[in-house]
């Protein structure tokens, strides 16, 4: 096993089975404690020899090859194995040329005769297989450390031979070349790997080194591989000497440097867009440093400075531009920032370039601080804001007279006003036509088939009422059709009162309790399989109404939701108060005087579980005449004169299909 060698004690193991061969070694040496050798270790056999190396730090070994247990080559063979780093002198018998030669090519350190060493011979051994265990063990490390290198450095290394043929390369390389070992690019050139344009440059730059042998630094190359792959690299060459410092080829190293290429021509770019875009900004745009000196200055500004070049402006001052005290105030505004270290942004300013002419500008002044947080300069942007100025004024003037026309606009804002009480009686007199032409209809048919039918019903029964019954029921039975044909005739009556004329009589009103009294009045109209689902949220605010004209317009959509439903189903109404976010799409003209956003408001909603309207029909719907309905059910008038009345409450409604079925009306009040 390897071991450190101590400058004082070199550790000796003597492997012989003969002991007066043992004890004769040990004599010479330690040469009676004079050496710096000292036998530390004794074995009479080998497998004692390579437990003691296994076990024990030994610094060299005197080995004779004929043991018990092993004799000849193979007792050196297996000693070595056990301690390769431990240098071993072999000693033997016989003077064997042919073994000795044999053992030295193995890595014995020396070959001995027994009978001929003596102590001077054995001491020469020992020094020169411990040295010589020591040199080579550094140059194995060297070796290593640079084979460590050569493999692991991202970089390419390579030498080559005065014919500029690959003599080794190393791992970085043989990848780029896509070979499988470096073996194969020995005694190749570069134009067996690169294409002839770099392979030719680079044999000249190898001639030329060899010639001079002056080291090529630092080159940036442009190299083409044979395969058409491209790359640029950083490539350095040095002569290759040998040891009387002749040239006998070259060695270099190669950095790839592709994305540092691209990155450079990519900032390039950049750099070259940037600065267009600086040049062809109308805004001045320039760079000063800390004492004021102009050191970039766009086209824009160069022009405004009275200048045709950059090379004019840059160095120079605003003292060689503008009059001392206006110079001066710019020269302190600039030193201000730069102090405080803050940006000044958009500060407006009158200024006069070269040519005198006047104009207002909005600067900002940023700034430029090196790495440790210093002011080094100032970068300034400044952007002509003369017509921005110019318009402010017009603003102003316009203003002015907009507040002067503020009182015409009252005085149309009144008569407005006005016109519209007027159409709103004129409204009010078409409802009543028109539900008098409906109504009245109805009400006569009314008349004319259901009273005179009740009217000869009660006086039957008041004849019955008059008779004697043997059956006590039978009384009952009249007494119950008497009421029930009073509830008849009350209902007939207040058909009638409901379509008579009447003026618009609007006061505080439940909106709850209308809905109610309409519910009761549409109940004829409901057929079997029909539901009825109220939501009306308790304590609503009362509402200024005319509870008969609002009645009427919840019988009329009550009863539509009820015709759309034929084969039964949901009628749902709800009412609740919440605040006015914005207002349906096909409600009355007058709703944007009614209502403003984040107004309280009342909602009434009717859902019905129907067929819904035509999507192609929900404009016309308000339109008089204009009906869904089978000929002989509808007149067309029913929502045309409900828009009418919300209208006149400045109310709004807005009917729209559900998702799933049938139709929602939305109405809303203001509270």
């Amino acid at each position: 096993m390897k071991s450190p060698i101590p400058p004082a004690t070199t550790r000796v193991l003597v492997v012989d089975d003969s002991r007066g061969d043992i004890f004769l070694m040990r004599e010479m040496v330690e040469e009676d404690g004079r050496s710096r050798f000292r036998v530390t270790a004794e074995a009479g056999n080998l497998e004692t020899a390579l437990k003691v190396l296994e076990e024990r730090q030994i610094d060299v070994v005197l080995l004779d090859l004929q043991l018990p247990d092993s004799h000849g080559v193979e007792t050196f063979s297996r000693a070595h194995a056990a301690a390769p780093d431990v240098p071993i002198i072999v000693l033997s018998e016989s003077d064997d040329e042919e073994l000795a030669l044999q053992t030295v090519q193995l890595g014995a350190h020396e070959y001995l005769v027994k009978g001929r060493v003596d102590t001077h011979l054995l001491q020469r051994a020992l020094r020169y297989a411990v040295e010589r265990a020591r040199a080579e063990a550094q140059l194995a490390s060297e070796r290593d450390l640079l084979q460590t290198l050569l493999e692991n450095i991202p970089d390419r290394i390579y030498f080559k031979d005065r014919q500029s043929r690959f003599i080794r390369i190393n791992r970085a390389l043989t990848t780029l070349f896509g070979l499988k070992s470096a073996e194969e690019a020995y005694g190749k050139t570069d134009a067996d790997f690169y294409g002839p344009e770099h392979a030719g440059e680079a044999l000249h730059d190898e001639r030329r080194l060899m010639e001079s042998g002056v080291p090529l630094l630092g080159k940036v190359e442009y190299e083409n591989l044979a395969d058409g792959r491209k790359s640029w690299s950083l490539t350095t060459k040095l002569p290759l000497r040998d040891r009387q410092g002749r040239i006998v080829g070259t060695c270099g190293i190669s950095r790839e440097i592709s994305e540092m290429k691209e990155m450079e021509e990519q900032l390039e770019t950049e750099r070259n867009l940037l600065r267009a875009v600086i040049d062809n900004l109308p805004d001045l745009v320039f760079l000063k440093d800390i004492q004021g000196h102009y050191l970039l200055n766009n086209m824009a500004h160069i022009r405004w400075l009275g200048a045709s070049d950059p090379s004019e402006v840059r160095g120079r001052t605003v003292f060689d531009y503008f009059p001392d005290k206006v110079a001066a105030e710019f020269h302190e505004g600039d030193m201000q920032v730069a102090e405080a270290r803050r940006p000044l942004l958009n500060q407006e300013e009158h200024m006069v370039d070269a040519h005198g002419s006047h104009s207002w500008r909005l600067t900002s002044k940023i700034p430029w601080l090196d790495d440790n947080g210093n002011t080094v300069g100032l970068v300034c942007i400044s952007r002509d804001v003369t017509e921005q100025k110019r318009a402010e004024e017009h603003l102003k003037k316009a203003n002015a007279e907009l507040a002067a026309s503020r009182e015409e606009l009252l005085r149309a804002v009144g008569n407005l006003q006005q016109a519209h009480g007027e159409l709103r009686d004129v409204q009010l007199q078409l409802i009543e036509a028109e539900k008098m032409k409906s109504i009245g209809r109805l009400a006569a048919g009314v008349a004319h088939e259901v009273k005179n039918p009740l009217a000869i019903l009660k006086m039957g029964l008041e004849f019955l009422s008059t008779q004697k019954f043997t059956d006590e029921h039978t009384p009952e039975i009249l007494r119950e059709m008497g009421d029930a044909l009073g509830r008849a005739d009350k209902v007939i009556r207040g058909l009638l009162d409901f379509s008579a004329p009447k003026q618009l009589e609007v006061k505080r009103e439940s909106l709850n309790a209308i809905i109610d009294n309409a519910l009761q009045l549409v109940r004829g109209e409901m057929k079997s399989g029909i539901e009825i689902e109220r939501d009306l949220q308790p304590n609503l605010p009362p509402l200024k109404v005319d509870a008969g004209k609002i009645s009427q317009v919840f019988v009329n959509l009550f009863t539509n939701a009820l015709h759309a439903m034929e084969d039964g189903g949901l009628l749902a109404v709800r009412t609740y108060s919440k605040q006015l976010t914005g207002v349906g799409s096909n409600i009355s003209d007058s709703r944007s005087e009614s209502f403003r956003v984040g107004q309280q408001i009342v909602v009434a909603e009717i859902d019905d579980t129907g067929h819904g309207i035509p999507e192609d029909k929900l404009a016309k719907i308000f339109e008089p005449f204009f009906t869904t309905k089978p000929t002989g059910r509808g007149t067309g008038l029913g929502l045309s004169v409900v828009r009418t009345i919300i209208d006149l409450h400045g109310a709004t409604i807005d009917i729209r299909n559900l998702h799933e079925a049938g139709v929602r009306v939305t109405l809303m009040f203001q509270s």
